[in-house]
């Protein structure tokens, strides 16, 4: 499976130390080179290791034309994911952005989320319980929204706090 990452889940994903799901959950993922100076910018947190896990992961976009149009709606790193989702014919898009997700799906993509690589991991066995990657991630400054956090909980089959 080929999928595309946005900046949002791959600063997630770093920030509790499990970039390593997404080497066992696709067999290859492209990081836009505009997401990938993005995550990398001197000063964010985990720059460096984010730096380290995706520099052979980077590739250039072709269709500048189809970025400048997207770039009308969303930012550059959201508009280079969906290109290149399309140019690598990506089986998914990772993308956390309401606003990006809804224009992927408008141009034929398949997304998921931080939230969704993290159900799958616990799908296939590679993690054993999704809430403490909710409150590590939240912890870390991500925005959860309460009914957001039950609903994964109620999908991971874990006990929702009440």
């Amino acid at each position: 499976m080929k999928a595309v990452i946005n900046t949002t889940p791959l600063i997630s994903l770093a920030a509790i130390d499990k970039l390593s799901l997404l080497d066992e959950l696709f067999e290859n993922i492209y990081i836009p080179n505009a997401v990938f100076k993005e995550a990398t910018r001197k000063g964010k947190k985990n720059a460096t290791v984010i730096e380290n896990w995706g520099k052979n992961r980077i590739v250039e976009i072709t269709d500048i034309k189809e970025k400048s149009a997207l770039e009308l709606t969303l930012d550059e790193g959201e508009s280079e994911v969906i290109v290149l989702a399309q140019e690598v014919d990506a089986d998914l898009v990772i993308i956390d952005e309401d606003k990006a997700r809804k224009v992927s799906k408008l141009n034929g993509l398949n997304v998921t989320g931080t939230i969704g690589v993290l159900l799958d991991a616990k799908k296939q066995g590679k993690i054993s319980l999704l809430k403490p990657f909710l409150d590590r991630l939240i912890a870390n400054g991500m925005y959860i929204g309460v009914s957001l956090y039950d609903n994964a909980l109620l999908h991971a089959s874990e006990k929702i706090d009440i």
